[in-house]
């Protein structure tokens, strides 16, 4: 039987791409697991990352790392209210990482590595 975290990891190996953010950003609707990306966010400040528009982005999953030896916080919200998505959406140790879904109405996180 599968766990959470093998899953991630066949996720993760069928990556094609790596976006990497340094500064305050928004995400594209195409930067989803399904086109082969994953993001990772590194640089030297706090960084807000702002999921796409919840009309482009239906249905599909997005990856975002925050990658090893960071010290600053990552702040990944939701474009319609920008607000932080709960827990999950606030990552400050190193390598915290999650998988974003959209419904339509909401933002589930499907996976988690928060510390």
């Amino acid at each position: 039987m599968s766990t959470p975290r093998d899953l991630a990891s066949d996720q993760m190996n069928r990556y094609r791409g790596i976006k990497h953010v340094t500064a305050t950003a928004q995400l594209d609707a195409s930067d989803h697991i399904g086109n082969g990306i994953a993001v990772f966010v590194t640089g030297a400040a706090a960084v807000t990352l702002t999921l796409p528009p919840m009309a482009e982005a239906i249905g599909k999953s997005y990856f975002v790392r925050a990658v090893n030896g960071i010290s600053y916080n990552v702040s990944v919200v939701d474009y319609e209210t920008a607000t932080e998505i709960t827990t999950y959406g606030d990552m400050d140790a190193n390598n915290d990482h999650a998988i974003f879904f959209c419904d339509g109405q909401y933002w589930i996180a499907t996976y988690d590595g928060i510390a």
